[in-house]
C-alpha cells in the first residue's frame, strides 16, 4: 500500500510539474511560487526546530518570493541587491527587539530564502533560452537536467541497497552510502552524456562536466534537508505527499541544480 502511494504521489507531481513546464507562462509562476511557498514554509519549521528558535517568516517569505521572482523584474532593476539588503536591515533591526536567539532566527531565514527563493529561481531564465524562435531549448536543458536528477535518486537507490557497503555521511544521513552517490553520479552523467550533442546542441564532454556537478550539486541539496532533519529530529519535512512526507523532502535534491546549470552555460556561452 506504501508502495502504491508513493508511486501515485510521484506521478501525480511529475505530472503537475511537466504541464507547468510545457505550458509556461503563468501556469508555470504559480506552479513555481506556490512549490517556493510551501518550501519556505516546511524549511522554516525545520529550521526553527533545529535552531530553536522562531523563524521570522516576515523576513522569509517576502525575500523568498523577490528572490525567486527577480529574473523577471526588468534588468535595471537591482533586484537582488536592493532585496538582500532590505532583508539584512530589517532582521537586523528585528533581532534587536527580539532578543536572545532574534540573530539566529534571522540568519537561518536569510539562508533559507537564498536556498530556496534564490536558487529556485535560476530555473526561469534557463527556461526563457531559446536557440532560435520557438524551439523550446530551456525547456529541453531543464527538462534533461529533472531527468538526470530522477535517474541519479534511482541509481543510487538500486546501488545503495544491492551494493553500499560504506557510509557516504553517517551522522547526517545514515541510509546513504560511497557506492550508491558513485551510482548516482554514474546515471547524471550517462544521461547528460547521451543527450547531450542530439537533444542539447553540445560536444558530448560538457554533457560530462555537467553531469558530474549536477550529481554534487543534487547529493548536496539532499543531505542539506537531511542535516536540517536530523537537527530538528524529525522524519519528514511534513506530510503533504502522501508516501513521501513533505514536499520539501521531494525537491531537495533539484534546488540547487538551476544554478549550476545557468552559471555553467553561462561560464561557457552555450546560451
Amino acid at each position: 500500500m506504501r508502495l502504491g502511494t508513493r508511486i501515485a504521489s510521484a506521478v501525480v507531481l511529475a505530472a503537475v510539474l511537466a504541464a507547468a513546464l510545457w505550458l509556461g507562462g503563468p501556469a508555470l509562476y504559480v506552479v513555481t511560487g506556490l512549490a517556493t511557498g510551501i518550501g519556505l514554509h516546511e524549511y522554516a519549521g525545520l529550521a526553527g526546530a533545529a535552531g530553536r528558535v522562531d523563524l521570522p517568516v516576515w523576513v522569509l517569505y517576502p525575500l523568498g518570493g523577490w528572490l525567486l521572482y527577480r529574473s523577471l523584474l526588468p534588468a535595471e532593476v537591482p533586484a537582488l541587491e536592493w532585496g538582500l539588503g532590505v532583508a539584512v536591515v530589517a532582521g537586523l533591526l528585528g533581532s534587536l527587539v527580539v532578543g536572545e536567539g532574534g540573530l539566529v532566527a534571522w540568519a537561518l531565514a536569510v539562508g533559507g530564502a537564498l536556498w530556496i527563493g534564490l536558487a529556485l529561481g535560476y530555473y526561469l531564465p534557463v527556461l526563457d533560452l531559446h536557440l532560435s524562435p520557438g524551439d523550446h531549448h530551456g525547456l529541453r536543458i531543464v527538462g534533461t537536467t529533472l531527468a538526470a536528477a530522477m535517474l541519479g535518486d534511482i541509481a543510487a537507490l538500486f546501488a545503495g541497497s544491492r551494493f553500499g557497503r560504506h557510509k557516504l555521511a553517517p551522522t547526517i544521513s545514515p541510509g546513504k552510502t560511497v557506492e550508491g552517490a558513485l551510482a548516482s553520479m554514474a546515471g547524471t552523467i550517462g544521461l547528460f552524456a547521451a543527450v547531450s550533442a542530439w537533444l542539447l546542441g553540445y560536444p558530448w564532454y560538457h554533457g560530462v562536466l555537467l553531469g558530474a556537478l549536477l550529481s554534487v550539486a543534487a547529493q548536496g541539496g539532499d543531505l542539506v534537508e537531511s542535516a536540517l532533519k536530523r537537527a530538528a529530529e524529525v522524519k519528514d519535512s511534513g506530510r503533504l505527499v502522501p508516501g513521501h512526507g513533505g514536499l520539501l523532502d521531494r525537491m531537495d535534491s533539484l534546488i540547487l541544480l538551476g544554478p549550476v546549470v545557468y552559471c555553467y552555460l553561462r561560464a561557457f556561452a552555450l546560451s
